[in-house]
C-alpha cells in the first residue's frame, strides 16, 4: 500500500519525472528501491480510520556510501529513465556534502513526503515532518536533512522550524553520471537544503559555512 501511494502520488509529482515525462510506476527496481528505504523502519504513515493510507513521509539515516551505492545500483538498471532518477537522487543526496560539513557519520534525511490529493491542506505533511525530526533526534542522530524541490515542500520545511543551509537553481545539479535539467526548462525550480542541527559546541551556520565551503564547486 505504501509503494503504491508513493509512486501515484510521490514519484507522479517529482520535478524530475515530470521534465522528463518519465514513467516509473511500474518499475521494479524503482520499486525495490523505495521498499529498501521502507525497510530501515524511520518511516511514518497518517493513516484513516478504515486503515488506508492518507500521507507517508519517508526517512532513513544515510551515510557517505549511500550516493555510491545507489549509483552502483543504477548502473545495472536497463531503464534509462531508472538510471536518470537514481543517478538525480544520488547526486541531490550529496549536494551539498553535510557529513563533511558536520563532520557526522550519519544525516537523518527526511527523503520523500507526500500526502493524498484528498487529504491535502489539514497539515498532514507538516506534522508527518515534525514527528520524523522528533524520531531522529530521540534515536540520537544531531543533523535532519531535507531536500526541497517543488513550489510547496518547502513551506512544510519552514512550518517545521528548519533553516534553509543554501539554495540553487535545478539546473546547476550536475555531475558525471546526473542527467541535467535545461536552464531554460518551465521545470527548472531551486533546489533548498533545509537542516536542522543539533550539535553540541561549535555550530556551524549557514554564513560561515559558506566561508568555509564554496557551495557553487560542491554543486558542479
Amino acid at each position: 500500500m505504501a509503494v503504491d501511494v508513493l509512486k501515484k502520488h510521490y514519484l507522479n509529482e517529482h520535478v524530475l519525472v515530470r521534465a522528463r515525462g518519465m514513467n516509473l510506476c511500474n518499475d521494479r527496481a524503482i520499486e525495490e528501491y523505495l521498499i529498501s528505504l521502507l525497510r530501515q523502519g524511520n518511516s511514518l504513515f497518517a493513516k484513516t480510520e478504515d486503515d488506508q493510507v492518507a500521507g507517508i513521509c519517508v526517512s532513513y539515516a544515510s551515510s557517505p556510501l549511500d550516493p555510491k551505492n545507489l549509483r552502483n545500483y543504477a548502473f545495472y538498471r536497463q531503464d534509462p529513465n531508472t538510471k536518470d532518477f537514481l543517478y538525480f537522487t544520488a547526486k541531490l543526496q550529496e549536494t551539498p556534502n553535510l557529513w563533511d560539513i558536520y563532520k557526522e557519520r550519519k544525516v537523518y534525511e527526511v527523503r520523500m513526503v507526500t500526502v493524498k490529493p484528498e487529504y491535502r491542506r489539514q497539515g498532514l505533511a507538516v506534522m508527518l515532518v515534525d514527528k520524523s525530526m522528533a524520531q531522529a533526534f530521540d534515536q540520537g542522530y544531531k543533523v535532519v536533512r531535507m531536500d526541497c524541490i517543488n513550489p510547496y515542500d518547502y513551506k512544510v520545511a519552514e512550518r517545521c522550524m528548519m533553516s534553509c543551509l543554501t539554495r540553487f537553481p535545478l539546473h546547476k545539479l550536475r555531475g558525471a553520471n546526473a542527467p541535467f535539467i535545461k536552464k531554460s526548462s518551465e521545470h527548472n525550480c531551486y533546489v533548498r537544503v533545509y537542516v536542522e542541527a543539533r550539535i553540541q559546541g561549535d555550530k556551524p551556520d549557514r554564513i560561515r559555512l559558506k566561508q568555509r565551503h564554496d557551495f557553487d564547486s560542491l554543486i558542479e
